[in-house]
């Protein structure tokens, strides 16, 4: 069932004449993803899933059906020196219906408040046609005056998210200008930690100098910006992955995703900390949780797979890959998974066409470790570790009935935090290593107490945010002002235009006429602007002019609105009812 509170940004289009402006499209999309995302109740599609549409022809009503939204919106940029156009569009999924539309001409130096105001114009067109939720005054929360900070900063992170070498170094440079630009602007220290983080877990650089170098970016900002969520992740990460201190990771990631319930990163991090220290109960909760919000992101649903493969649920892990593979067939995290589920099954004949598709090292690495599997001597002079996530030559070790060996080198792999190691406690390639004492001194080590990797559970329920005396003197207010003022008569009205006028913050009215009056703000409204349609309609001076021009007179703005509301509160159509009333 979809969650009528719910939204997919897809990436705007770029119709600039500079090709190259796309990234500055793509980061005003993800900035508008952000914003929303922190309004708690509204479900927001994650950047990945969001962005695999783009060029799509496919309608908004399939999409929202994919990802299970109830709104799309679509957008276009136009940036030309300095100043920038902004057009957009919120589409209902189900009838494929334009709830709202605007376009905007601004400066670049007001970039931030045009996204505020969009961002704020986007939730109270989803509250008012879907229900009450809490929303800011402020939905952008990093600002930085400077364009061409700004600019760099949208360029690193269109190279970051590309997630290789060279884009890797792009990225960086890109964030260092920005640095230069504007060395306040927060958000390209958290996107060079980040980079070097990365790069610090799977030894593509030198570890110490790649984790000095994460230290040294996040800990430039100080506490000034514990507020934002990418902070929070960003730390996290940096213990997750970098020093394998998961404790403090997990304390940094529930930080993040108390600030924004919609970071799927954050959430998919929170899941592989759950499976390195085995609490799979909860590595459920935050996969699947991430997955809902973010259903075509590749890392997701790999991570899901991880989940099954370190309980040896090998068949299910498969399936979850297969998924990967659909979209990138030549994955080569999804394929190292995949090949080490069908060995575990004994597949053999998959195993080795699966292999077949690795990278030259890593597929030699595989085939020794098959080797080892059949108890044939093996020589691991010139392996090459290029495994990702999995601790192979520690596994033919074993294999060869040579534990010393294979405990040694997981010490040695455990005090350089190797990536391939992170989940060793669990791994069932060392299941027959995991009574060892040794191991498993080595394994409790970095778990920590269960307690504190506790789920809590989000669905808190909400408190009254008015008294009774106030609940019934804004309710009274509410009619009067109806009754009297007639403000429905405004086709264009809005929840905070209402809330303005009787001076009441517009989360309070949103949650008075939902939870208290028990409809949704443009139903409530519309119901007025029905009683006026019938009344003009019956009136025998208004007898030459049409229904539908009636309906506008009422207050409502289209005509299918009119059309879909008439006949959802009368049971007929406005014509049958006008000759049954006569």
């Amino acid at each position: 069932m979809i969650n009528q509170k719910s939204i997919a940004v897809l990436p705007f289009h770029n119709t600039s004449n500079d090709e190259e402006n796309q990234y500055f499209a793509d980061g005003i999309s993800e900035e508008i993803i952000s914003a929303l995302s922190k309004i708690k109740g509204l479900k927001v599609t994650a950047r990945t899933s969001s962005f695999s549409y783009r060029n799509s022809d496919l309608d908004v009503r399939h999409i929202g059906n994919e990802l299970g939204v109830s709104t799309v919106l679509e957008g276009s940029v136009r940036k030309s020196k300095t100043r920038v156009r902004i057009a957009t569009q919120l589409i209902r999924t189900d009838t494929g219906f334009q709830i709202w539309s605007e376009r905007f001409d601004r400066e670049l130096t007001d970039i931030f408040d045009l996204q505020d105001e969009v961002s704020l114009l986007i939730a109270d067109r989803i509250r008012e046609n879907f229900g009450h939720l809490d929303i800011d005054d402020q939905l952008i929360t990093t600002r930085t005056e400077t364009s061409h900070a700004y600019n760099s900063y949208l360029k690193g992170r269109y190279y970051q998210l590309q997630w290789t070498e060279k884009s890797i170094e792009q990225a960086q440079q890109a964030y260092k200008e920005s640095i230069t630009a504007d060395p306040s602007y927060p958000m390209p220290y958290l996107g060079l930690s980040q980079c070097f983080t990365h790069l610090a877990a799977f030894h593509t650089y030198d570890r110490i100098q790649s984790l000095y170098m994460a230290y040294h970016f996040i800990e430039q900002l100080g506490d000034k910006h514990e507020h934002l969520a990418e902070y929070h992740y960003t730390k996290g990460i940096y213990h997750q992955l970098g020093n394998w201190e998961f404790e403090k990771a997990h304390t940094h990631l529930a930080k993040a995703l108390s600030i924004n319930p919609n970071y799927s990163e954050a959430l998919e991090a929170q899941a592989d900390l759950y499976i390195a220290v085995g609490e799979f109960t909860s590595a459920e909760k935050a996969i699947n949780k991430a997955i809902e919000l973010n259903p075509n992101a590749l890392n997701h649903h790999f991570i899901h797979a991880l989940f099954f493969y370190y309980q040896e649920h090998f068949a299910e892990a498969i399936i979850q890959l297969e998924k990967v593979l659909l979209l990138d067939s030549h994955w080569q995290m999804a394929l190292q998974l995949k090949a080490l589920c069908e060995l575990q099954l004994n597949h053999r004949n998959d195993y080795q066409s699966t292999i077949s598709l690795l990278s030259k090292d890593a597929k030699t690495g595989f085939e020794i470790l098959f080797q080892s599997f059949n108890k044939q001597a093996v020589s691991l002079d010139h392996m090459v570790d290029s495994s990702f996530y999995f601790p192979l030559r520690a596994a033919i070790l074993v294999n060869q009935q040579k534990n010393e060996d294979a405990l040694s080198h997981i010490r040695e792999a455990i005090s350089t935090r190797s990536g391939q190691y992170i989940g060793f406690a669990n791994d069932p390639l060392l299941a027959s290593l995991q009574t060892n004492p040794q191991f498993v001194e080595y394994a409790n080590h970095f778990k920590g107490s269960k307690s504190t990797y506790s789920v809590s559970d989000p669905s808190q329920k909400e408190g009254e945010i008015l008294s009774a005396q106030e609940i019934q003197h804004f309710a009274q207010l509410l009619q009067t002002t109806m009754a009297e003022d007639k403000v429905y008569l405004n086709a264009q009205l809005s929840l905070r235009e209402v809330a303005e006028s009787l001076n009441i913050h517009p989360n309070k009215l949103s949650w008075l006429i939902n939870q208290k009056i028990g409809k949704g703000f443009n139903d409530y409204i519309n119901q007025y602007r029905l009683k006026e349609f019938q009344k003009l309609a019956l009136a025998p001076e208004n007898k030459h002019i049409t229904l539908l021009g009636l309906a506008f007179e009422s207050g409502f703005n289209s005509k299918s609105v009119f059309n879909e509301y008439f006949k959802k509160s009368t049971g007929t159509t406005p014509k049958k009812w006008l000759k049954a009333a006569q």
